[in-house]
C-alpha cells in the first residue's frame, strides 16, 4: 500500500506543480494587463506613455521613474500623494521606497518583497535603511542599449530600427508606434528571483560574475522606485546591477543576466554630438564604433519563455527559442520589418 501511495504521489506531484505554475502565470498575466490599463489611461491624459525617468537639474538627477508616474493609474493615489516630485528618488520620505506593490511582483518568483539592499551606499540613498519594494516587470528599450540625451532631460536620437517604447527621458506616443500596437512590446518579465545573477556588460557570461565590495554575487533585484540606471561613478561601489529597463540585444532568459550600465563619458560625448548634429544617432554596443552602455535582458521563472505586455494592452507569451530577428522586431516601435511576417 505504501509503495502504491508513493507511486501515485510521484505521478500526481508534477501535475500539481504544473497546475500551481499555471495559476501563478495567470496572475502574472493579470499584473501585466493592469500595467496595460494604467499605461493607456496615462496616455489618454498626457498624449504619450510615461518617461522611463524624469530629470530636472542635471542628466544624473532622476526625480521619478515610470512606475512612480503610473501610481495614480494603479489607484495608488495615497502613495503618489506622499511622493515628493521636487525631490530625487533617493531623497523621498522614509518608508516610500519600501512599499511593496502587489501588481509589481510576479508570483512565480521567490524574490523577497520588500528586500533590504546590504550595500551601505543604497542604505544611505534609500531612507531609512535601504529597503525597497521590488518590481519584476521591465520597460522595453527595444533593440538597443543606447542611452541618449541631447540636453537636460531631452532624449537624443536612436536608430529607427532599434528604438523601443521607453528609455530615460523618453516615452513613446501611440502615433510613433508605426509597427502597430499589437505587434510592439511595451514591457516584459524581469524576474528578481535569487537564481538570476548579474554580470557586467553585453555578452558577459558566468566567468564574468564578480562579487560586490560587500562580497556577494549581485542578483537581479531592483526597487520599483529606481528609474536611475547604474553608472560610472557608482559601479565600483555597487558592482553589476539590473534595472527597470530591458532590451532584446540578447536572448530572453540569458543567465547570468546582463547588467544595466551607463558610461557617463559616452553619455556626455554623445550629448554634445547630438546637440551639434540633430541627425546624429547614439550608438548601441553592436554598432560601429560600439557604445559602452549595457541593458539587462528579459527573464522569467515561467518554463520556456516570458510574458510580454504589448502596446495595445494585450499580453502574449513568447517562447525563449523565438527567432532573434522576430523577437527584436517586436521590441521596436518603427522597424517595420515585422509587418511583413
Amino acid at each position: 500500500v505504501i509503495a502504491i501511495i508513493g507511486i501515485l504521489v510521484a505521478l500526481l506531484l508534477p501535475a500539481i506543480q504544473a497546475a500551481r505554475e499555471a495559476a501563478r502565470r495567470a496572475q502574472c498575466i493579470n499584473n501585466l494587463k493592469q500595467y496595460g490599463i494604467a499605461l493607456h489611461n496615462y496616455h489618454a491624459t498626457h498624449k504619450s506613455f510615461p518617461l522611463g525617468a524624469v530629470f530636472k537639474n542635471s542628466n544624473t538627477d532622476v526625480y521619478a521613474s515610470a512606475n512612480t508616474s503610473l501610481l495614480p493609474y494603479f489607484e495608488d493615489t495615497a502613495l503618489h500623494s506622499i511622493y515628493d516630485q521636487n525631490e530625487q528618488w533617493e531623497d523621498q520620505k522614509p518608508g516610500v521606497a519600501a512599499v511593496a506593490i502587489t501588481v509589481f511582483k510576479c508570483p512565480s518568483s521567490s524574490a523577497p518583497n520588500p528586500f533590504t539592499d546590504p550595500h551601505p551606499l543604497l542604505k544611505k540613498y534609500s531612507k531609512p535603511d535601504g529597503t525597497f519594494g521590488i518590481t519584476e516587470y521591465a520597460y522595453c528599450m527595444g533593440y538597443t542599449d543606447a542611452f541618449c540625451l541631447r540636453g537636460l532631460g531631452e532624449p537624443g536620437k536612436v536608430a529607427k530600427s532599434q528604438q523601443g517604447m521607453f528609455r530615460p527621458a523618453f516615452g513613446a506616443s501611440i502615433r510613433q508606434i508605426t509597427d502597430g500596437t499589437s505587434k510592439t512590446i511595451a514591457m516584459g518579465d524581469a524576474s528578481g528571483d535569487p537564481k538570476w545573477k548579474v554580470c557586467h556588460l553585453t555578452k558577459c557570461t558566468a566567468a564574468d560574475l564578480a562579487p560586490t565590495p560587500g562580497g556577494e554575487i549581485p542578483d537581479a533585484l531592483i526597487g520599483w522606485i529606481i528609474g536611475e540606471p547604474n553608472s560610472t561613478p557608482f559601479f565600483t561601489a555597487l558592482g553589476a546591477r539590473s534595472s527597470m529597463y530591458a532590451c532584446t540585444i540578447e536572448p530572453m532568459n540569458k543567465s547570468p543576466v546582463t547588467d544595466t550600465f551607463v558610461d557617463l563619458g559616452q553619455l556626455g560625448a554623445e550629448g554634445i554630438l547630438a546637440r551639434t548634429n540633430p541627425s546624429y544617432e547614439c550608438k548601441a554596443s553592436f554598432d560601429t564604433p560600439p557604445g559602452r552602455h549595457s541593458v539587462s535582458n528579459f527573464r522569467s521563472d515561467h518554463p520556456g519563455g516570458c510574458n510580454f505586455l504589448m502596446a495595445d494592452g494585450s499580453v502574449t507569451f513568447l517562447n525563449e527559442s523565438i527567432d532573434m530577428a522576430s523577437y527584436r522586431a517586436r521590441s521596436t516601435i518603427a522597424a517595420e520589418d515585422i509587418n511583413n511576417e
